[in-house]
């Protein structure tokens, strides 16, 4: 069993503990370091719990509250980990209401447990070429590239702080989805969740002095009241103005 810190974390959501004891052995011999909740609240507190988990593997079937309810809430709280559905309702509609409300897989009960092993193995690629993503990317009136980690506006480099830089590349590689203000405090600021601090604003707002827009319905990194913040609006270079995100 691998106890190494940087070992993927996975939490499993199934109130069938025959089933999740079995899930987290073989997860914990596949060298992944896995967390049991049994029950659809304590679900959704692991889920929104920070530092966050890697992967999530939910049941859409649970007590007190099903597990697209729970899929629903932690997306509204701006949880961005994968999610891989469980459930025995293999029929479309389900599936479909699953990734409407966010999840990014879906597996039908009975599985083989290669085949969830496959399952995880590839949104975890996945997510990781994600934050490994390069390339230009236009929004706001600046040009950013996240190969060269320069930004620039009508061709002139924009003068911004480290932590500026940091800050634009962390909401761009997250383009369209809710960073939570603990998520950057840990990922960006590297503190621990609990600080509270006005900094993230102050730096958010003196992103938005060198970009275009003049209040919150053109800026292009937008609040998400009580949650965090999100930049949407971004195209990356040699795309149409339409594909956006």
């Amino acid at each position: 069993m691998n106890q190494e810190k940087n070992a993927p974390r996975i939490l499993v959501v199934e109130d069938d503990s025959e089933l999740s004891t079995s899930l987290m052995l073989f997860l914990e011999s596949e060298d992944y370091r896995v967390t049991l909740a049994e029950d659809g609240e304590t679900g959704r507190e692991e889920a929104t719990r920070l530092p966050g988990y890697d992967l999530i593997v939910l049941d859409a079937k649970l007590p007190d509250r099903s597990g697209f309810q729970v899929l629903r809430q932690a997306r509204t709280e701006g949880v961005q980990t994968p999610v891989l559905m469980l459930t025995g309702l293999g029929d479309h509609e389900h599936k479909m209401r699953g990734f409407h409300l966010g999840a990014d897989d879906y597996l039908t009960k009975p599985f083989a447990t290669e085949e969830l092993l496959a399952r995880i193995e590839a949104l975890l690629r996945r997510e990781a070429q994600a934050h490994d993503e390069g390339g230009i990317f236009y929004v706001g009136g600046l040009e950013i590239d996240l190969d060269e980690h320069t930004v620039k506006r009508d061709g002139s480099p924009v003068n911004l702080t480290d932590l500026e830089h940091a800050l634009l590349e962390y909401l761009l590689r997250r383009r369209g989805r809710t960073a939570t203000r603990e998520q950057i405090l840990r990922d960006v600021w590297d503190l621990p969740a609990e600080v509270e601090t006005r900094t993230i604003d102050r730096h958010v707002n003196a992103l938005r002095d060198v970009m275009d827009g003049t209040d919150e319905k053109s800026w292009a990194i937008q609040s998400v009241y009580g949650i965090g913040y999100k930049l949407v609006g971004a195209r990356r270079s040699n795309t149409s103005p339409a594909a956006t995100a």
